[in-house]
């Protein structure tokens, strides 16, 4: 049977990947390959903070299912050629120019031609332009070039770093003021201080500490969430003027973050900055970004909202902390 098979590493799903998947529910049988392995290329840029092989298919299949194409587009995974030459049928396979996919680019119709008899053809689409006239990629989002609608960013010269295990609990000490809830509820005392100091920018970190200000009629410059709490996935619903998706696993912090935080601090609209991973380590990048006079806040489970004012000294506390990290090579 006859098909296309659009190839793809579906990294941090963007408006490139929803063109593709666009012009691919146009086609006879269409798949949505999501390449891996071998497959992926060779030489990517910040290749090891490529989202995981199960995170990629579940959001793609999420997107799919979102614009009602879960019934007709089918999902798979190919990690080897051998898994593209047992594909039946003459096929049409879809993709970008681009450093991906380079060994199915090479004698591999051949191949097919040899073993099954298939009449195949590649079908390359146009890239997509970001507004900066530049092509919308998924390493420039690894980067922190741009976000996945193709908007320009700030940008950033931080490179990756990960936690080591052992040296995540000092992290849970309050580096700040702590509003407890045993002195009732944080949340009012935290917005009473908030509209009587006026901070620069308020930043807040977490589902509950966010939703629980917005309950007091205060919108945070900055909100930064992940959907998860102590006790599970955080039911509610966020809004800002300007919003944004990041990839930033546990314990991790990643130019995209970076980036995206400091854009949104020299915005004069509120931002949603929604984490796809875990906001652990967000506070690092709002106490640093953000202009001296600030405040950011966070949760800490069981005992309140801790207020971390932005100073000077605290800067430097959080660099001396951050260097300590050691870089994702």
């Amino acid at each position: 049977m006859d098909g296309t098979w659009a190839l793809n590493l579906f990294d941090r799903l963007h408006i490139g990947h929803h063109v593709l998947i666009d012009h691919l529910s146009e086609l006879p049988n269409p798949v949505a390959c999501v390449t891996d392995g071998p497959l992926m290329g060779h030489d990517l840029d910040l290749a090891e903070l490529i989202q995981p092989l199960e995170i990629r298919v579940r959001r793609l299949r999420d997107y799919l299912k979102k614009q009602r194409l879960d019934g007709s587009i089918e999902v798979r995974v190919a990690s080897g050629l051998d898994e593209l030459l047992d594909a039946e049928g003459d096929i049409t396979f879809l993709m970008y120019e681009g450093p991906c996919c380079t060994e199915v680019k090479s004698g591999f119709l051949d191949a097919r031609r040899e073993a099954l008899g298939a009449n195949d053809r590649y079908e390359f689409l146009k890239p997509v332009r970001a507004n900066d006239g530049d092509k919308v990629a998924s390493a420039r989002i690894r980067r922190g070039e741009i976000d996945r609608s193709g908007n320009r960013l700030l940008g950033t010269d931080q490179p990756p770093r990960r936690l080591p295990t052992d040296n995540r609990e000092v992290l849970k000490s309050p580096k700040g003021e702590v509003f407890e809830k045993r002195d009732g509820p944080p949340e009012e005392r935290v917005a009473r201080k908030l509209r009587e100091e006026m901070p620069s920018k308020v930043i807040s970190v977490g589902d509950v500490t966010t939703h629980s200000l917005l309950q007091q009629d205060f919108t945070p410059d900055v909100m930064i969430v992940d959907g998860i709490t102590k006790r599970g996935p955080f039911e509610g619903v966020f809004n800002a003027a300007r919003e944004y998706l990041v990839y930033n696993p546990a314990a991790a912090i990643f130019p995209e973050t970076w980036s995206t935080i400091a854009t949104a601090l020299s915005q004069t609209e509120s931002a949603l900055i929604t984490v796809d991973g875990e906001e652990d380590l967000m506070g690092f990048p709002a106490v640093l970004l953000a202009p001296l006079g600030s405040a950011v806040l966070y949760g800490q489970p069981d005992v309140g909202i801790v207020w971390i004012p932005v100073t000077e000294d605290n800067k430097q506390i959080a660099d001396e902390l951050l260097q300590a990290m050691p870089v994702i090579k």
